[in-house]
């Protein structure tokens, strides 16, 4: 893993640190009473309780009689059983902590890293998302840190414990060959430890590569579901069911496929690592019983050597699940390094006062998606809007207009040119509260699984019941929220599926209501209604556009009527501007819009 990757996760992982370091801790215990405590029993303790002092030590014969006497032998046997359990039991409480301080460490880190990544997507401009489809970057988020959090699950058992287990036994048969002659072949059984590394590295690679290829089509798979999950309606009036079905069905194959390939290679070392450790292992073994290897001396090897090449054996799993583990790292990281082309001004200037002009200069702007050699979809735009004019945006579709008010908050900015509110470039603004002064209500709106009265107090989070319960009447939903059993404290459901479109757009109109913004963009805003409701919210608009920077987008001419300049867009330029009645004269396109109206 890179120094710039353990560094990021170092960062998210700070407050985990001390738990981090009691692990560590806990696993050095563990590995040290495990690598070094168990051989060193075999080979000292072992031989005095079967009648075998020659074998051991004389020093520590002589120690054992001066602190038990000339009956050390028994003494000695009690005291080691009573001893014995306890190690086990520190033993097995440093497992224990280990792994839950490890565990926890290792999920405070994911849980940063998983609030850091979706607010990041938060803050990515509507570019991002037009370039990465919603159920690749929902499988982002929910299944790559869940795949995270299972390899620290996983590590977390061994990652600490094996590591130190395999350096204290390595240790001790250093140790045992340097004082022990007919040892010194133990060196042999630990010379195959790096032939282990050699196929764990080799499947390594390979599992680089499936990893990527897995998380890649995981992604592909929830984006499937995601689809068909958002239309269920679509799919069953052109039905869709079996195109849909086999579209799944193949993607679930994909992942088979390149699951299957990815469970080869991690189960192909083990074996291999089995073969070349037991055949160093046998070798120590033949070479030091004819050197005269006492049976005291080779218990102990044995046992360290098994300690060294468990590790080893254990240590191949990891290769599978950090590769795993660094794809989805990557994917995520894609999140967190993405670009922002909407950045925020590190020193944003003071936001105007007062109600101020809004003006284009000579604005150019293409869609990142479709390159620079597609036609601009706003092109040279030039133009000046004073407070209190309602601009009503006409022309066809595609003709730039949803763009022209998508650069006003600064969804997107220009590719040339620019834009100033009250002389200021919205550049140099702050970006959060250049939108805190506009209301925007789009042909859909969004509503959020939540009560209604907070789907319109997102307009404004600190409003009254009382003001929310303004906002409702003005656009004329308060009669139908109120008809509801639980009123205001009603469910929407997801998506606002248990209210009508029109009920929707009436709701998101309440928002703007309640914002009281001093630039109102709406785009399509009566299209869902019936004539009546758009003619009580035409009188309900004329009240609230006063004063006010608003523009309309709007294709029944009906629901312009409010407006007292007209821009007609044609192919990213804006070739008409003025009053209703002076374009009629003048501007033989909008002339013709105008006639189509009428005449449906």
């Amino acid at each position: 893993m890179s120094p710039r990757r353990l560094k990021r996760l170092w960062h998210f992982g700070r407050a985990g640190r001390w738990r981090l370091a009691g692990g560590l801790f806990a696993g050095l215990v563990y590995s040290i009473t495990s690598g070094v405590g168990l051989p060193m029993m075999f080979k000292t303790l072992l031989p005095i309780f079967f009648g075998k002092e020659s074998e051991v030590s004389p020093r520590l014969v002589a120690t054992a009689k001066d602190w038990f006497g000339p009956d050390y032998v028994n003494r000695l046997l009690i005291a080691t059983c009573i001893a014995l359990p306890v190690v086990f039991l520190i033993r097995g409480i440093a497992a224990f902590a280990n792994r839950y301080l490890v565990n926890q460490a290792g999920f405070m880190m994911l849980e940063n890293l998983r609030v850091a990544v979706f607010a990041r997507l938060q803050e990515l401009p509507l570019a991002f998302f037009q370039q990465h489809n919603s159920g690749d970057l929902t499988a982002r988020l929910m299944t790559d840190t869940e795949q995270l959090k299972n390899a620290v699950v996983n590590l977390s058992r061994d990652i600490i414990k094996q590591p130190f287990t395999l350096m204290a036994a390595s240790g001790y048969l250093v140790y045992l060959s340097i004082v022990e002659r007919s040892a010194l072949f133990a060196l042999i059984g630990m010379l195959s430890i790096p032939v282990c590394v050699l196929p764990i590295q080799l499947a390594a690679r390979r599992l680089r590569k499936r990893a990527r290829q897995l998380a890649k089509a995981g992604g592909e798979l929830t984006s499937i579901v995601t689809e068909s999950m958002q239309a269920p309606v679509e799919i069953r009036a052109y039905n869709l069911q079996k195109q849909q079905t086999t579209r799944f069905a193949g993607r679930v194959r994909d992942m088979f496929r390149v699951s299957m390939r990815a469970v080869f290679y991690q189960s192909i070392t083990m074996p291999i690592v089995e073969f070349v450790s037991v055949s160093g292992f046998v070798a120590a073994l033949y070479l030091g019983t004819r050197a005269g290897m006492d049976f005291a001396t080779f218990s102990a090897l044995g046992l360290a050597l098994y300690l060294c090449y468990e590790p080893v054996k254990k240590m191949t799993s990891f290769q599978g699940l950090f590769k795993n583990a660094g794809a989805a790292l990557e994917r995520l990281e894609e999140i967190l390094d993405a670009e922002d082309t909407v950045p925020a001004p590190a020193h944003p200037k003071p936001f105007p006062t007062g109600t101020c002009a809004l003006e284009f200069h000579r604005v150019v702007f293409r869609y990142p998606t479709r390159g620079n050699a597609a036609p601009a979809a706003l092109n040279g735009v030039s133009l000046r809007v004073e407070p209190g004019q309602v601009v009503a945006l006409v022309g066809a579709s595609g003709a730039g207009k949803s763009t022209f008010v998508t650069l006003i908050p600064r969804f997107y900015d220009p590719t040339e040119g620019h834009l100033t509110l009250g002389g200021v470039d919205l550049r140099e603004l702050d970006t959060a509260a250049l939108r805190q002064h506009i209301a925007v209500v789009p042909q859909m709106p969004a509503l959020f699984n939540t009560t209604i009265a907070e789907n319109i107090r997102i307009g404004r989070p600190d409003a009254s019941d009382e003001e929310v319960r303004a906002a409702a009447a003005h656009a004329f939903v308060a009669d139908f929220i109120e008809s509801l059993p639980e009123g205001y404290n009603t469910l929407v459901g997801e998506r606002g599926a248990a209210v009508s479109g029109g009920q929707r757009q009436r709701i998101a109109i309440a928002r703007a209501f309640l914002k009281n913004a001093p630039i109102l963009i709406l785009d399509e805003a009566a299209s869902a209604l019936d004539s009546e409701s758009e003619a009580k919210i035409q009188r309900a608009l004329q009240a609230l556009v006063q004063g006010r920077v608003t523009f309309m987008i709007a294709h029944r001419f009906s629901s312009i009527s409010l407006a007292n300049r007209i821009l007609v867009f044609e192919e990213g330029r804006v070739t008409g501007d003025g009053t209703p009645e002076t374009l009629l004269q003048t501007h033989p396109v909008y002339r013709r819009l105008s006639e189509l109206q009428r005449l449906g």
